[in-house]
Order: structure tokens, then C-alpha cells, then sequence
């Protein structure tokens, strides 16, 4: 019975191997079709109205994706650059009329809304267009509603649901978890705030760490009732107090508070579209969908070309050593930039002839201090050459700040997370996990005391701890040294502010860690400037170059059919100690290396 039952979980995997590969076959057929039909400039009727809808995330970038083109998912296929710069073509595109905002579940982080929102407020400036902003029946949350005070108008669905509550951070602490487990970890830390590791030794905020993040918070909200406040010719300090009164949860609600102008379903937000441009009841409202107008070339719609090139260098995601993973696994995991792939990009960036000066985008909230410290070797050789603006995104911390310091000029968001200018490193002891769980035991033989250093096997001596610390600290001592030489600051004066301490971008510039608030158009007409070109008539090329929608599909579709064939034959017990290596390698991505980063995860909802 045993070798019947193997040959048909065999049999089994064998099968569905050979199905996934079929189905790949197809969808790869299908999306070679759909490229072929979408490779054409797309028409953009005159009278249109360029309809951005936005839900979910806003990536730095996005590669073209056939598949998500075809089903209408626009957030697949477009990203950061593609919505601000759909809006300057369509401030100045004759054909296009105004924007209709439609949002649902927008879960960008802050600073990459403010950046939408900075781009919505200057078409309206230049334009004189008008700019309507609705949500169906989804509802409509802080986000979206931060991204609606830009516009115009702002209609919601009847009975829909409506947030405007507060903010609110979280962290999740795994004390407990590995205490079940029998794991221990072992920390060694340089910085005050460092609360990276807080979530892997406690079961609650410690003191500093509460005192930044509700800085943080506190900078969040503020920056949101100004904006709410502006765009709604409303008072801080009575939205301030609606929020701590009672909060608004419905569309209703918000309609009777005044927060939006009414409540309309989409059929009647066209209405209103008509009535705007002077149409007639019941004439066809002519649109433009985002994905489609990001591919309309920018001299189609009436703006100069030609003035100079800038190279834009992403570094977008947490900061790991060697290449950048292929990271197309359906969000199943954040980004990484790997430093051998950051470095080849930098150095095509600083070779290309044609680019006069580089911004580099940091989107990253640290990572591996060795990694950190090789792309910013790189970026340092880029800046001897040529013109060199550092722009950040949602997060440039830790590891993130560590590569900005190779730039003189640094452009940050106010709601940017950045600083947390600190190192730490974690040992896991799981000895009681190797023998309880799993019944492993070890001995051994060594030329010297410390030769196992860092051994999962055993705790950390306290002279093994005494060497760490002494690493760690030099580490940290560098770390503030990069800074300093950067920022024409005293180590002492970096030292202030450093301690690991997580800043928001308003509160970065007053204490000196960046030069000016803005976006990154802002950084990109700063770089043109420094290298005496035309800002407004620039060309952009980007690195690292972006791989095709079946370069990324080919290696997902590879890895997941490997681990449809490993889940599908091994028996239950190898399936157990599957289980247990995909534990342990998740402790040994960290176990015993620097790392400048910044906590598990720090989101603000």
C-alpha cells in the first residue's frame, strides 16, 4: 500500500506539472496577442476626460502587463510616474477636459499620495480644468478621501462607507512566538530607537520607540487636516475635533459635516460630468482610462521635448546583497534591490553619455549594512561625475539613508519615514528548537573558543557578546561618519539625531537630514537646474531597465511550477522537515548579519 500510494502522489505531481505548463503555454500565447493589439499610440478623442482610476497600491514601478491591461486593472499597469505624468500631459493636452478621480481601496503609503496630490493641485493650477473625484459603493477611506480634497468636487455613494477617525500605527510582537518555538533571540544594537528588533524581544512599545512613532503619527495627521482643510475651505482645528468627538463612518455623515459635496451613484457622477462641460442629456461622455493615456507620448499632447535627459536610478525595496529577485510572484513579497543589480544600473546610469545629470529614488526602509554601504560606492563614483539629486519616496531609512549620503542635495517627501541612522544585528539561538522539536542534537571540536561564533546551536557567550557589540558599534560609528562628511554636520551633531530614530521628512529637514520637501518631479527639475538644463522640457530614462511582462513571467512560472512539484511528491514526514527549512531560512536571512533597516513593518492606517 505504501508503493501505491507513492506512485500516485507521483502520478499526481506529474500531472499537474505537465497542466501548469500547458496553461503557461496559452497564457503566453494570449499575452503575445494582446501586446501585438496594445503596441499602438492610443486615440484620445477631443472633449475626453482622462479617468484615473485608482485602488490598491501605487508602485515606483510597474512593468507592462498584457494580462491586467486586458482584464481593466489599471493598478497593475501603471505606477507613480505614470499617474503624474498623465496629469502634466493632460494640463496641457487641448483634447483632454478635465479628470475624473475614481477611488477605491487606495492603499498607497503617505508620501507617494502626497506626491498624487501635488500632481492633481498643479493640474488644476495650470489648467484651469476641473477635476471630479467619486467613490461606488466600495466606500471611500482616508486615503482616497486625501487624494479627493484635490479635487474640484468629491461625491461618495449613497449608504456607502466613509473614514475620517484618526491614524493609527500597530506593531506585531513575536516575543511569545519564539518562546513556543524555543528560539532565542539574541540582540546586539547600536542606537536608542533602534526598534527593529523590539518585535523579536518584547510583547510591547518600548518608551523611545513610542516617542517617535507618535511623532511620526503626529506629523501624519497634521499634514492630512491641512490638506483636508485647504481643499475643502474648512478650519483645522474643527476637523481636528471631529475626529476626536465622534468619528465619521458613513457617506451620509461625511455629506452632512460638509467633507463632500453630495452623494451620487456613477451613473449620476457622469450627470454631473455633463452638466460641467455643457453636454446634452444623455450625450455619450467621451473618456480616456490612465493605463491607456500614460502610453500617449508627451510631444502628442503639447508638451516641449528635447531640453536634455535625466537618468533616473530606482533603489526600491529592502537593501540585500547580490542581485534583485525576481520579485513577479503575485505581491506575495515586498521588493528587494540587490546591490549587484543597483550597481549595474548606476553604472549604466553614469556611462550613458546622453544623461546629463541622475536622481537617484530611494524607496527603501534599509537592509543589509554591507549592501547598503557597496550601492553607495556606486552611487558615490556617479556623483563625482555628474550632477546627483537623491529623491525619497515612501521610505528612504536606515540602509536607505546610508546610500543617500553619497548625494549633496537630498529632496524627501514630508511624510517620508527616514533617518533611523542605526545598526543592529540578531544571533538566534535555537537549540531548544533543534532538540525539542525536532530532536537534533550537536557536539563538536574547535581550534578556539569563539570559532562557532554565531552558531544557532548554542547562546552567545558573554565574550562573543563583547566582540559583537564592538562590531556593531564600529559599524555605527561609520554610519555616522557618511553622514556627517554628507551633511556638514559634527558627528556629535549626527549623533543627536541619529540613535536609530525614525523621522518624518518635515521633521528630517529641521533637523538638518535632508536639504528641501518635495516630490519627484521636484528632485528631477532640481537636477536639471544643477546641470544647466531646460527642467520643463527634459526627457527621463530610467534603471534598472525594467524586464518584460514574459522575462518576469517565464521565472515566476518556472518557481512555481518547482513548487507545485515539491508540495505534490514528497511524503509526510519530508513535508514536515520542508516546513521546519523554510522556518530556520527565514532566521538565517537575519542570523548574524549587520543590518540597517528599519522595524518588521511600520504602516499607517
Amino acid at each position: 500500500m505504501r508503493f501505491l500510494s507513492n506512485v500516485a502522489a507521483s502520478a499526481l505531481g506529474a500531472l499537474v506539472a505537465l497542466g501548469l505548463i500547458f496553461f503557461l503555454l496559452f497564457l503566453v500565447v494570449f499575452a503575445v496577442a494582446l501586446s501585438a493589439g496594445g503596441s499602438e499610440t492610443p486615440g484620445v478623442e477631443d472633449g475626453s476626460v482622462l479617468r484615473m482610476e485608482l485602488s490598491g497600491a501605487i508602485p515606483e514601478t510597474a512593468p507592462d502587463n498584457p494580462f491586467a491591461r486586458a482584464f481593466g486593472d489599471e493598478s497593475s499597469t501603471t505606477d507613480l510616474r505614470d499617474v503624474t505624468g498623465a496629469l502634466a500631459k493632460a494640463a496641457a493636452d487641448e483634447r483632454v477636459q478635465g479628470v475624473w478621480l475614481e477611488l477605491e481601496g487606495v492603499s498607497a503609503p503617505w508620501a507617494t499620495l502626497q506626491e498624487v496630490r501635488q500632481a492633481l493641485q498643479q493640474f488644476r493650477q495650470e489648467s484651469g480644468k476641473p477635476v471630479i473625484a467619486s467613490a461606488a459603493d466600495f466606500g471611500m477611506g482616508e486615503k482616497g478621501y486625501f487624494l479627493a480634497t484635490a479635487a474640484d468636487s468629491v461625491f461618495a455613494a449613497p449608504q456607502a462607507p466613509f473614514e475620517f477617525n484618526g491614524f493609527v500605527t500597530s506593531v506585531s510582537f513575536y516575543q511569545g512566538t519564539f518562546e513556543k518555538l524555543g528560539v532565542e533571540p539574541q540582540v546586539v544594537r547600536a542606537g536608542t530607537y533602534k526598534s527593529a528588533v523590539e518585535p523579536l524581544i518584547r510583547d510591547d512599545l518600548s518608551a523611545p520607540n513610542r516617542e517617535q512613532l507618535t511623532e511620526v503619527l503626529n506629523t501624519q495627521n497634521t499634514q492630512f487636516l491641512q490638506a483636508v482643510a485647504a481643499g475643502r475651505d474648512r478650519d483645522t482645528s474643527a476637523l481636528r475635533d471631529l475626529t476626536q468627538q465622534g468619528a465619521i463612518l458613513t457617506s451620509a455623515n461625511a455629506a452632512q459635516a460638509g467633507l463632500i459635496d453630495g452623494l451620487r451613484h456613477r451613473d449620476e457622477v457622469k450627470g454631473a460630468w455633463r452638466e460641467r462641460l455643457g453636454m446634452e442629456t444623455g450625450e455619450e461622455l467621451e473618456d480616456v482610462s490612465l493605463s491607456d493615456y500614460a502610453r500617449v507620448p508627451r510631444s502628442e499632447a503639447g508638451l516641449e521635448t528635447g531640453g536634455g535627459r535625466v537618468a533616473v536610478v530606482y533603489a526600491d525595496g529592502r537593501i540585500i546583497s547580490g542581485e534583485s529577485p525576481d520579485d513577479f510572484n503575485f505581491g506575495n513579497t515586498p521588493a528587494q534591490v540587490g546591490s549587484e543589480t543597483f550597481a549595474e544600473a548606476m553604472r549604466e546610469a553614469r556611462e550613458n553619455e546622453s544623461a546629463d545629470a541622475v536622481v537617484l529614488r530611494i524607496n527603501s526602509p534599509g537592509g543589509s549594512a554591507a549592501a547598503s554601504e557597496a550601492m553607495r560606492r556606486q552611487a558615490t563614483l556617479t556623483a563625482r561625475e555628474k550632477p546627483m539629486v537623491v529623491s525619497m519616496g515612501d521610505y528612504a531609512a536606515s540602509g536607505g539613508y546610508w546610500l543617500a549620503t553619497a548625494a549633496d542635495t537630498l529632496v524627501a517627501n514630508p511624510t517620508t519615514l527616514t533617518g533611523s541612522i542605526g545598526v543592529f544585528g540578531v544571533f538566534f539561538n535555537a537549540n531548544s528548537f533543534f532538540n525539542d522539536e525536532l530532536g537534533v542534537t550537536f557536539d563538536q571540536v574547535a581550534t578556539s573558543p569563539v570559532a562557532d561564533l554565531g552558531s544557532l546551536a548554542r547562546p552567545l557567550s558573554s565574550r562573543e557578546r563583547r566582540l559583537l557589540e564592538r562590531s556593531i558599534d564600529t559599524t555605527y560609528q561609520h554610519f555616522l561618519e557618511e553622514v556627517s562628511a554628507s551633511r556638514a554636520l559634527t558627528t556629535a551633531e549626527v549623533d543627536s539625531v541619529a540613535q536609530g530614530r525614525v523621522w518624518s521628512g518635515a521633521d528630517a529637514k529641521r533637523v538638518g537630514l535632508v536639504d528641501t520637501l518635495g516630490t519627484l518631479d521636484d528632485a528631477l527639475a532640481v537636477a536639471a537646474r544643477q546641470a544647466g538644463l531646460d527642467a520643463a522640457s527634459v526627457s527621463v530614462t530610467t534603471y534598472p531597465r525594467a524586464e518584460s511582462f514574459f522575462e518576469r513571467f517565464v521565472q515566476s512560472a518556472s518557481a512555481q511550477a518547482v513548487r507545485i512539484w515539491t508540495q505534490a511528491t514528497p511524503s509526510a514526514a519530508e513535508r514536515a522537515l520542508i516546513k521546519q527549512r523554510r522556518f530556520l531560512r527565514s532566521l538565517a536571512r537575519q542570523h548574524g548579519t549587520a543590518q540597517a533597516r528599519l522595524p518588521i513593518e511600520l504602516r499607517i492606517e
